[in-house]
């Protein structure tokens, strides 16, 4: 209990000389020791004691000292405090001086004075390395404080709030600051209270169709490159960053489901002059001059202010499949996107350099802006719903991304998908739960908090840790992304239906789309393989990856459209060995959607047939160029189908020295299909992950279409080969399974086996704990392993208890052990429970588990 004087105060000095206390900012870093001033007006002299103790919102007792003071004429009286004794980013100072003197004209000076101050302890973590579980809605702190027992440790805050969330400040928990910028980024596409979502777009398609030869539709109000806009916008996330920087966010959401349009439905935006005329310019900079852009555009435009690209309804009524003046647009959006989400990140880092920044509700890949290649050279952070595999597509293109993805549903599926997300190197989950679903009013934990504790708790405890900080693995396969390919291939698609694309929703993009069917065909068929891919995008093809990547194969996947600098680099690629995998018309097109009078790699594929595949030998490698409908793959797999063309692809890869490490086999000898193996490295140690691999789905994102997992509902008996003898430890279990070659393993539909395989076993996990620590004082847990170890990087999990057997959240946690070796400190409180404590260290990659006991007096 505080003693009487924090609350009660006698003060012989003048009410306008009241103490106060000075740190050197509200918002400090947890790095070591702060120097303090208790600020006591007017001049004094005498002696007296200050009284300090400073707490936090756990209820600890930071630290508590008595501090004699002497004074001669002064004011303040400074003294130090150890923020590395922090646990809790909300902490308190309070301070009580008495003291006795007399002033110049010998007249007493008796001062009694209270003084306190506030201030933030910033999380100490700068590198995203744990998982994350993130609630959206908001909670009251005590239901905050159950959800804390369900593995969650996060919410969400509207960035544009300049208020501190007390509830959760009072559970210590996380949050990202959400929707800093939706009006600008998300302005087709954001919540109103009396209108629905996409009102803006609803109304500029109704314009649309009552005046096709209007462009008023087709300008996007604001522009993203309006530059009021862009500059009201940039000053906005600059306050808003210089606000929450102290708390130090998960990361900051420039807006929610953004893009150019309504999501990524096709749209034509944006023909207003804040568009237009920078587009000009681009396009004088890329062309040069006017005149080679007229025969690229099949235009004859006098003049450069009179450039104006081709409507969608334009584009499909051309007869000589040029469509360039559109593409070029198309491109144009996706840059202007781009560069408006890169302006954002660069406003939060001008105040916070090290801060996540991102976009909330991601899209697949497509129209709205979302070309990948792009997106993830202006973000640090995405929160991406796993459509069209944009989340390998974004772990390709940019390793060191943040993805989290949504959490909507519960049961089973929903389990599995959690699971499926981190072993595609997740780092997080952000949990919608509209209906409340996971506590009650009254604190009681529902049926979906205690059906998702189990697996929330696992996935905080360490696993989720364990494979962040690992290196998810691929095979030498390439899969070529294509932004240009895209746009031709949807004009040739949707060129039948003429004015109707303009009707046509997000939705329709999603379930209607034979580009993303091929992608995800293609993805699943390599990983019915065994095997894993890397998306290499267009400009990464031209800047020489596939060589420079030591790739062996590279798939076109309908890759219509390519420029003369990649068609060079995948001719170079195949004649030093490569082989290339192509479906369609591959180079048909050129970058700009011109179709060409021959396939720029018409020598590397030689004739080819439309009735059957083709091999042709180019240099060193080979050019296979398929008739096979791997369209189809994506639906007949999830019906237990499509062998033959499964069969044909893995032949295709094993010709081509392309095969897996580890062997997977099923009960009937047979390379087990539907089951994706995720392989990690960690040092000399590799992690496999197997979990059976459906079409995933996202319930609330629309009608689940052909996706029936009920083939994959089943458990499956297997058999895993290793190369060679390994050590093999089951992660989950936390237990050594033994030195083997061949293991039987029994999958559950829903859940992964997670496994280490190292050829050296782990050496012993060892503590070093002091016998007693006193109250105010830090102990030191050291850890360490009696030998060197085959990992880089050990995820530890420590949990410490009090006497009374109860886990202190506070001093529990993960923790990093670079080459197995670090130091867990626990500061103890002044008002701990004194007796035996205990300090269990879990080793997640081999399962050890040590206990140290220590006294605290």
């Amino acid at each position: 209990m505080r003693t009487a004087f924090f609350v009660f105060a006698i003060c012989a000095v003048p009410a306008t000389h009241a103490a106060e206390l000075i740190l050197p900012s509200t918002a400090l870093e947890r790095t070591g020791p702060v120097h303090a001033i208790f600020r006591t007006p007017p001049l004094a002299t005498g002696t007296g004691q200050l009284s300090v103790e400073w707490t936090d919102v756990y209820g600890r007792v930071v630290d508590r000292r008595v501090i004699p003071v002497e004074m001669n004429d002064e004011t303040d009286i400074g003294f130090d405090l150890d923020l590395r004794r922090t646990e809790a980013m909300q902490n308190e100072i309070r301070a009580h001086l008495v003291f006795d003197g007399h002033n110049k004209k010998g007249v007493a000076d008796h001062r009694d004075q209270n003084a306190q101050i506030t201030f933030v302890a910033k999380p100490p973590v700068h590198q995203w390395w744990d998982y994350a579980i993130i609630m959206w809605q908001n909670y009251s702190p005590e239901q905050f404080a159950k959800l804390r027992e369900l593995g969650i440790n996060g919410s969400e805050y509207v960035g544009r709030n300049r208020s501190a969330p007390e509830f959760l400040l009072k559970n210590d928990l996380r949050w990202y600051a959400e929707n800093v910028a939706t009006d600008f980024y998300s302005a087709y596409h954001h919540y109103y209270p009396d209108r629905d979502n996409g009102w803006e777009f609803k109304q500029a398609r109704a314009a649309h169709q009552k005046d096709p030869s209007s462009l008023e539709p087709f300008k996007r109000h604001p522009s993203l490159t309006d530059a009021e806009w862009l500059k009201k916008v940039h000053d906005r996330l600059v306050e808003s960053a210089l606000f929450f920087s102290p708390y130090r966010p998960f990361f900051y959401s420039l807006g929610d489901e953004t893009g150019i349009a309504e999501l990524e439905a096709a749209w034509d935006f944006d023909f207003s002059d804040e568009s237009l005329v920078p587009m000009r310019e681009w396009l004088r900079q890329r062309y040069g001059t006017l005149a080679a852009l007229n025969q690229q555009w099949g235009s004859n435009f006098t003049a450069w202010n009179q450039v104006t690209p081709m409507t969608t309804d334009e584009a499909m009524k051309r007869s000589d499949d040029n469509f360039s003046a559109w593409a070029d647009f198309k491109e144009w959006m996706d840059i202007c996107y781009a560069n408006a989400l890169k302006m954002g990140t660069d406003a939060i880092h001008s105040v916070d350099p090290e801060a996540y920044v991102g976009i909330g509700g991601g899209q697949m890949p497509g129209w709205g802006g979302y070309d990948y290649s792009r997106i993830v050279k202006s973000l640090t952070a995405i929160e991406p719903y796993d459509i069209g595999n944009n989340i390998e597509i974004i772990r390709s293109l940019n390793p060191d991304m943040a993805v989290l993805t949504t959490g909507f549903a519960h049961g089973s599926w929903e389990k599995h998908r959690v699971w499926f997300e981190l072993l595609h190197g997740n780092r997080g989950l952000i949990l919608w739960d509209d209906k409340s679903e996971y506590v009650g009013p009254s604190g009681e934990i529902e049926p979906r908090g205690k059906e998702s504790a189990g697996y929330y708790n696992e996935l905080r405890d360490g696993i989720g840790a364990l494979l962040i900080n690992s290196q998810r693995q691929s095979d030498p396969i390439a899969i070529h992304y294509s932004q240009p390919s895209l746009r031709v291939e949807w004009m040739l698609e949707s060129r039948p239906r003429g004015a109707a694309w303009a009707m046509r929703g997000a939705r329709a993009e999603r379930t209607d789309n034979n580009f993303l069917r091929l992608r995800e065909s293609w993805c699943r068929a390599i990983e019915d393989a065994g095997l894993q891919y890397k998306f290499v995008s267009y400009g990464q093809v031209e800047e020489g990856e596939l060589l420079r990547g030591g790739y062996r194969v590279l798939i076109l996947p309908h890759s219509s459209a390519l420029s003369p600098s990649e068609t060079q680099a995948i001719r170079a690629f195949v004649a030093q060995g490569g082989v290339v995998i192509a479906d369609g018309d591959p180079g048909g097109f050129d970058e700009h959607g011109r179709r060409l009078p021959e396939q720029q790699l018409a020598d590397v594929f030689g004739k080819t047939s439309e009735s059957e595949t083709t091999e042709h030998t180019f240099g060193r490698g080979k050019a296979i160029h398929l008739v096979a409908n791997l369209i189809g793959y994506h639906r007949e797999r999830v019906l237990g189908k499509g062998e033959e063309t499964r069969d044909l692809v893995a032949r295709i890869l094993h010709d081509a020295s392309v095969t897996p490490v580890f062997s997977l086999t099923g009960e009937d000898g047979k390379a087990a299909s539907g089951v994706e193996l995720h392989q990690f490295r960690n040092g000399d140690v590799t992690i496999l992950g197997l979990l059976s691999n459906p079409d995933l789905r996202v319930d609330e994102l629309g009608p689940p279409d052909f996706r029936s997992n009920e083939h994959f509902a089943r458990p499956r008996s297997l058999k895993l080969t290793m190369p060679e003898p390994m050590f093999v430890y089951d992660v989950r279990a936390g237990r050594l399974v033994g030195n083997k070659r061949e293991l039987s393993i029994q999958l559950d539909p829903f859940e992964p086996v997670i496994y280490a395989l190292s050829t050296r076993k782990a050496p012993e996990l060892v503590l070093r704990s002091p016998e007693r620590i006193a109250r105010g004082a830090t102990g030191y847990i050291g850890i360490s392993f009696d030998g060197r170890t085959s990992a880089a990087t050990h995820i530890l999990h420590v949990e410490v208890t009090d006497p009374a057997g109860h886990q202190k959240s506070f001093y529990s946690g993960n923790l990093r052990a670079p080459s197995g070796q670090a130091v867990w400190t626990i500061p103890v409180a002044h008002n701990d429970a004194t007796g035996r404590w205990a300090v269990q260290v879990k080793d997640l990659l081999t399962g050890q588990t040590r206990t140290a006991a220590f006294e605290i007096f």
